[in-house]
């Protein structure tokens, strides 16, 4: 049986619009008939559960419980259904639990889902903690969402020479125009002279929706919206484009 193509998605700083990314990828994937698990790794602030209206009883820091209790029976006893093509685990409700949880658990649950679906997508945060690490370790690609703003950019150069360090291709970078009204000064060039590396793709600003809020509250993510899709084509396409990327065969 083929294992699930798992990515992560993360950033150098906060505020670069990562989790809107993760749930329009997700819906990329999904509206190209792909089975997608979402994973919200982002322990202490995770909110994919609370903007999507996902009610649920059990999360990430309830199965780690139960695996380390050895009461753990189903996986799908802590996956909440989204869309047809959607599922998701939680991040904890309190996050007073993230602390608790060991990096190790990922491997476990990781086994688990790698067999279900055919797309993993792990959320996390901007930082380098071990269970980000590991999630690195195991992901086809890493992708890293950012802003056309001089401390991302900066960021983003260490980052990408770590990478090059690391003798590592699994670097992935997105540039998001698309969560606030105005475009960064930098041009590509400039990126990619201060970056020391090529942005590989681009959201465009057109994307932006002034609707955001309405969205977040009926707990909907854009590109499953038709009226979206039509209206904002050239982003449309920038996602197709990214997953028929991710999708091939090394």
């Amino acid at each position: 049986m083929k294992k699930a193509k798992i990515f992560t998605v993360t950033s150098v700083k906060g505020g670069t619009g990562k989790t809107t990314f993760a749930l329009n990828l997700a819906a990329s994937f999904a509206l190209n008939k792909k089975r997608v698990l979402l994973i919200d790794a982002d322990l202490a602030a995770g909110d994919i559960a609370a903007r999507l209206d996902v009610g649920y009883e059990k999360d990430l820091y309830n199965c780690y419980e139960d695996i380390r209790n050895h009461t753990f029976e189903h996986v799908e006893d802590y996956v909440r259904p989204y869309h047809e093509g959607i599922d998701i685990i939680p991040a904890p409700k309190d996050p007073r639990n993230a602390n608790r949880i060991e990096p190790s658990f990922l491997t476990y649950l990781l086994s688990k889902v790698s067999l279900k679906y055919e797309v993993i997508i792990i959320d996390t945060n901007h930082l380098l903690s071990s269970i980000n690490l590991l999630a690195f370790d195991y992901s086809d690609s890493i992708l890293f969402v950012m802003n056309n703003e001089c401390m991302n950019l900066k960021a983003m150069r260490t980052m990408s020479a770590i990478f090059e360090d690391m003798d590592s291709n699994k670097m992935t970078v997105i540039l998001n125009d698309s969560n606030k009204k105005q475009v960064g000064e930098y041009s590509i060039a400039d990126m990619k002279n201060i970056m020391k590396r090529e942005v590989d793709f681009r959201i465009p600003s057109t994307f932006y929706q002034k609707q955001y809020d309405k969205y977040v509250m009926d707990g909907k993510i854009f590109l499953l919206e038709k009226r979206v899709r039509e209206k904002c084509k050239r982003a449309t396409k920038v996602y197709q484009l990214m997953v028929d990327t991710l999708l091939k065969e090394d």
